[in-house]
């Protein structure tokens, strides 16, 4: 966890919890009750009204996790990153070696646990959950099956994500509650794990975890986990599963429109009497433009005369700037089509909704509404906050508070003052590297932490899935990667954590911070946003700053590059593939290598006689000196080149018997305003090979 040396955030609970509100227990007909049970707390798993008001049993957010423990202060290891194998300690049990992953007092529970593996025999040890002190573990399995298997629950509460993902290289999530009144320890062993003495293990295993728990205050009554009481509240296991499932249904409401035609720098305002509750907010956006609009395009919301909402449409609907699918607990999207949130958002007086368009096109909102109901507002009820920072032209080796240059840094996401709960975020990102975006680590700090409550292992692993794979999460509640492009090649990613269980209470400040930590000096264009509550009078920190709302969304990495008229210069990947008759196209990564970029587009197992057609599209014409970096290698064939209709090259041959890159010079060569292509047709392959091999570094152009 977040705690250095192990130690649990609770030991300083006293002091948090002394001025908390409290409340007696239930009591019913068969004698006192838990205040908190597995049945409670399934129960506000799908209470979207329940997030809405400051918790009634207030508690503390922490984590433990596998951070690298050199990480001691922001002067020494701040950004070591070996997040693998560290344990809090061993302890021998019944001749077993158990390495300890959480221990923590109560009364608590656990409320969102994260795995991956890697490595010989990765997953495949055994975990075990002690309730209590008591000697004989409650749950007992490998992580593939208590974690996102069915030993404890179903999916989604516990899921694989994702699963266009290899099984072992997934993250491995579960949602299902464990309560403890006193005490819960976790603990993992395996054949291979040796003990350093100091917390860290050495293994050709590596085990990755982040596990979140709230610890409540002093005195309130509990229900520990057990089988029997998993059984007791087996029907609102079901009721959970299924709402899940089904996350589109809300209480019966009254709707009011929000249909409207905008133009460039227009408006359009809807108020709402209340007391009452904003439940759904639904449209569909269309726009000649659209990714554009889905930027420039402004949801505002005030609640009785704060204004707490603010953010593009696109973001609020969990999509980011391009028109894809995602289907979460609290929003929906499909592309081209309607898109909807349920975040329930109550006021005590009066809601205006407004719809801005800041962009330089027009706009239309139709199948639109807001669907309001009652709503008692009362000393507990929160206002609903969504906000957006935009960070053009990100680079990830330069810190863009000090301007100091740096290997990584701490972003801030958001810092808040006041009370209330922090419900997620999402990411939507345009990086222009062949590689990982995303290695930095989640650091929360909660009501003046002097270190993180919450430490975390990877910015994927915070996002539920692993290991930076690319692949799309569309329908999971709390997770979403519509596109993730961007991960390992050049492209668009769009990451989102929503919280429920696992929402992070604060009762006067949040500081969430995240590392950009990248493999490559990169640049990004990053927004970031953020969804929270408050009660009134709770302030951000961070500044509205509406220059973002305006930028072009980057569709292309050929968007990030300045085409000047006496100098072009292109990195191959970012060339757009116009067509392709046979073989396989991708960007090749090896950072290894002396590859501009640290990547080629690499043309593989291409028949002979078969074309593949790049293209760019240049603001200029005229005549320009050309060069291309080639790469050969050993499996490498003989190619013809065009460049736009005229043929540069006969026969080349790309064959050596080392990897190298090389430059070839062609003269004069004419640029059309517009798209311009460059064509390679397989003439020959290598003796012994099956097929031709092709690898495209860079073009310059020159203006003669």
């Amino acid at each position: 966890m977040g705690i250095v040396n192990g130690l649990v955030a609770c030991i300083c609970a006293t002091m948090f919890f002394a001025s908390c509100h409290r409340t007696e227990p239930v009591v019913s007909e068969d004698g006192p009750q838990a205040q908190v049970t597995i049945g409670t707390l399934l129960k506000e798993l799908i209470d979207r009204d329940a997030v809405a008001r400051y918790p009634e049993f207030e508690y503390k957010s922490a984590s433990f996790s596998s951070y690298d423990r050199a990480s001691r202060s922001k002067t020494q290891n701040w950004f070591a990153n070996g997040d693998n194998n560290w344990f809090l300690r061993h302890e021998t049990v019944s001749g077993r070696d158990e390495f300890v992953l959480f221990d923590a007092d109560g009364p608590g529970a656990i409320t969102r646990w994260w795995m991956t593996f890697a490595g010989a025999n990765g997953g495949a040890g055994g975990l075990r959950v002690y309730i209590d002190d008591n000697p004989d573990p409650v749950i007992v399995g490998t992580p593939f099956n208590v974690v996102s298997g069915e030993k404890i629950t179903s999916s989604p509460l516990a899921s694989s994500i994702s699963k266009l993902t290899p099984v072992g290289q997934r993250g491995h999530n579960l949602f299902y509650p464990i309560p403890y009144s006193r005490h819960c320890k976790i603990t993992y062993c395996s054949y291979d794990l040796n003990s350093d003495g100091n917390g860290h293990v050495t293994s050709s295993e590596c085990i990755y975890y982040n596990i979140e728990y709230r610890t409540y205050a002093p005195g309130t009554t509990v229900e520990s986990y057990s089988e029997k009481n998993k059984t007791k509240y087996s029907n609102l296991e079901k009721a959970a599963v299924k709402a899940l499932r089904n996350p589109g249904d809300i209480p019966s409401s009254s709707n009011q429109s929000l249909n409207c035609e905008l133009g460039p720098g227009e408006s359009f305002e809807l108020p709402v009497n209340g007391p009452g509750a904003i439940r759904e907010v639904a449209m569909k956006l269309q726009a000649e433009d659209i990714s554009q609009a889905f930027r420039s395009t402004v949801l505002e919301i005030s609640f009785d005369g704060e204004s707490t909402v603010f953010i593009p449409i696109g973001e609020f609907f969990g999509v980011g700037y391009k028109a894809l699918y995602t289907k979460m607990w609290y929003v929906d999207a499909y592309p081209g089509g309607l898109m909807s949130a349920r975040w329930v958002m109550p006021f005590s007086n009066a809601a205006v909704v407004r719809i801005i368009n800041y962009g330089k096109q027009n706009v239309s909102i139709s199948n639109a509404h807001v669907s309001v109901s009652d709503w008692n507002f009362d000393s507990r009820s929160m206002y609903f906050h969504a906000m957006w920072k935009f960070y053009p032209r990100l680079d990830t080796r330069m810190d863009p508070v000090t301007g100091a240059k740096c290997e990584h840094y701490d972003l801030n996401f958001v810092t808040l003052d006041g009370k209330g709960v922090y419900m997620g975020d999402s990411m939507s990102l345009f990086d222009i590297s062949s590689a990982w975006w995303g290695e930095g680590d989640e650091k929360v700090y909660i009501d003046g932490d002097t270190f993180p409550s919450i430490f975390g292992t990877g910015t994927e692993d915070y996002y539920g899935y692993a290991w930076c794979h690319p692949n799309t999460i569309v329908d999971h509640p709390f997770t979403s990667q519509p596109s993730g492009a961007g991960n390992l090649s050049p492209g668009y990613t769009f990451n989102s954590r929503h919280r429920c269980l696992d929402r992070i209470a604060f009762s006067n400040q949040l500081v969430f911070d995240i590392e950009i930590w990248h493999w490559n000096q990169s640049t990004m264009d990053l927004g970031v946003s953020n969804y929270f509550y408050m009660l009134p009078g709770g302030t951000v920190r961070n500044e509205r700053d509406t220059s973002g709302f305006l930028y072009k969304p980057i569709l292309s990495p050929m968007d990030f590059v300045e085409l000047k008229e006496d100098l072009m210069d292109i990195e191959a990947e970012y060339l757009k593939l116009e067509k392709l008759t046979g073989g396989n196209y991708e960007t090749q990564t090896a950072f290894g290598e002396n590859w501009s970029n640290g990547a080629q587009v690499f043309w593989s197992n291409a028949p002979v006689g078969s074309e593949m057609t790049l293209s760019f599209d240049s603001p200029y014409e005229g005549s320009f000196n050309l060069k291309m970096l080639y790469a050969f290698s050993w499996d490498y064939g003989v190619f013809d080149i065009w460049f736009n209709d005229r043929k540069i090259e006969t026969n080349r041959n790309l064959y050596d018997a080392n990897l190298h890159t090389e430059w070839s010079e062609y003269g004069s060569v004419l640029v059309s305003k517009g798209i311009n292509t460059i064509k390679v047709k397989a003439i020959s392959h290598h003796s012994g090979i099956a097929n031709c091999f092709f690898g495209l570094d860079r073009i310059v152009l020159e203006k003669l």
